[in-house]
């Protein structure tokens, strides 16, 4: 979004003007915490197999917006997998409309099963987000979140679904301050600043899809995504399919793409790999 910027002869109008503009900067600052570039990880019920590496990356692409993210998790047993990852490259936009590109934010997770029979799966999933990602370019919050999720998975013959819960606690994104601007917009930052004096975002999300196997090779998969940040009253959605296709029993070949139903209305596609040994 691009920050709107005053002349000294503009800043001299009245009162009601003033008012106006003050108002924009507001819901400019309220976008700006809404669109704070982090990680989204998602919860899933399955586990990479005890003593087995896998390893993942992919692009993603959003309205001018580009991801590369890299995983890799390990099995340490039947019933627990650790988790790692960052994204080599990521490229997002600052509160003065500016893009700006770098290395992104890292986590670290840890999964455990707690139940397994003939067509469910249940787990219960942690993670980190490191703050790698540069603060002083907005490329990233430059604090830490907190994630948790629980997930369901069934499958029967050639049909499954998934199911995700996730609570997170999320940092405050802070409104920049190193940038130089009119003293009047110096002025309103810190009076918007002291209405989001708090320190964490608790979210909720939601997420369900179905997927079908046509063959060893080729699978697709749908659902629909639900989230609610709950400090800032504000609501997100959408709808996702993609297909998979498998190369060998130990890699495979993604392709997806989402359609936010919320405010938004933007389009993103996405693409991974994955390589288990």
């Amino acid at each position: 979004m691009m920050l709107l910027l005053l002349t000294n002869d503009s800043i001299a109008q009245d009162g009601g003007r003033i008012r106006s503009l003050l108002e924009l900067f507001g819901k400019t600052a309220y976008a700006y915490f809404l669109s704070a570039n982090r990680p989204g990880f998602g919860t899933d019920a399955y586990l990479t197999e005890r003593g087995k590496v896998f390893l993942s990356t992919g692009v993603n692409y959003s309205d001018g917006s580009i991801d590369v993210p890299f995983g890799i998790s390990y099995g340490v047993s039947n019933r627990l997998e650790i988790s790692a990852g960052i994204s080599p490259y990521t490229q997002t936009y600052s509160f003065a409309g500016i893009k700006s590109g770098g290395v992104g934010d890292s986590y670290f997770g840890v999964k455990f099963k707690v139940q397994e029979s003939d067509m469910f799966q249940h787990a219960f999933q942690t993670m980190v987000k490191i703050p790698t990602a540069s603060k002083q370019n907005e490329i990233g919050t430059g604090k830490v979140d907190f994630h948790f999720g629980a997930a369901q998975a069934f499958y029967f013959k050639k049909f499954g679904y998934d199911i995700g819960l996730e609570l997170n606690f999320l940092q405050r994104r802070d409104l920049p301050t190193a940038r130089k601007y009119f003293d009047y917009f110096r002025s309103a930052i810190d009076s918007i600043s002291k209405a989001y004096d708090y320190r964490f975002e608790p979210e909720v999300a939601f997420s369900i899809g179905p997927s079908y196997q046509f063959s060893n090779l080729f699978s697709v998969y749908s659902g629909f995504w639900f989230s609610r940040n709950l400090k800032l009253d504000y609501n997100a959605s959408a709808l996702y399919g993609g297909l998979g296709f498998s190369l060998s029993e130990n890699s495979g070949l993604g392709l997806g793409a989402s359609y936010s139903t919320d405010d938004l209305k933007s389009w993103s596609i996405s693409s991974n790999f994955y390589f288990t040994f």
